[in-house]
């Protein structure tokens, strides 16, 4: 049996970065809490519990509940998550997280590591993109036929 010291609850992550470029990236330790023991301890509050479980039974959706109460949640599940560097550290250093970037630390939450998978774009997939190139650049219909 391990003992708790060798237990390992955290994890270094590429999250998207800023600019939006695909290379642009924030490397942040995750750890990934319970949802139900951060509404247990209270750092969910009461107004938020509704949103709170639908995210966590059904996952973010357009046609979800209020904006603000989803951006709450997820902030508070970023807080929980974030250990190096700390949620509290970007804020008191006057740096929001992204909309892309909550949502990839919500995945990661729920999902563990693979869930970012989707957020990571390759070189490859990027440079070797050549759909599209045999398509005529013609606008007209051709007067010779």
């Amino acid at each position: 049996m391990d003992s708790v010291a060798s237990i390992k609850t955290s994890q270094i992550v590429r999250l998207p970065g800023w600019s939006g470029n695909p290379d642009d990236e924030f490397c942040c330790e995750l750890r990934r809490p319970s949802l139900l023991t951060l509404a247990a301890k209270g750092a969910i509050t009461n107004p938020l519990m509704k949103t709170a479980r639908k995210i966590f039974y059904s996952g973010l959706s357009p046609d979800g509940g209020s904006l603000e109460e989803e951006g709450r949640v997820l902030l508070e599940i970023a807080r929980a998550a974030m250990i190096s560097p700390s949620l509290d550290q970007l804020e008191a250093a006057g740096i929001d997280l992204t909309d892309e970037q909550l949502v990839a630390v919500f995945q990661f939450t729920q999902l563990g590591a693979k869930a970012l998978d989707r957020f990571r774009r390759l070189p490859s997939d990027i440079d070797g993109d050549i759909a599209g190139a045999e398509i005529s650049l013609q606008t007209e219909p051709n007067s010779e036929n």
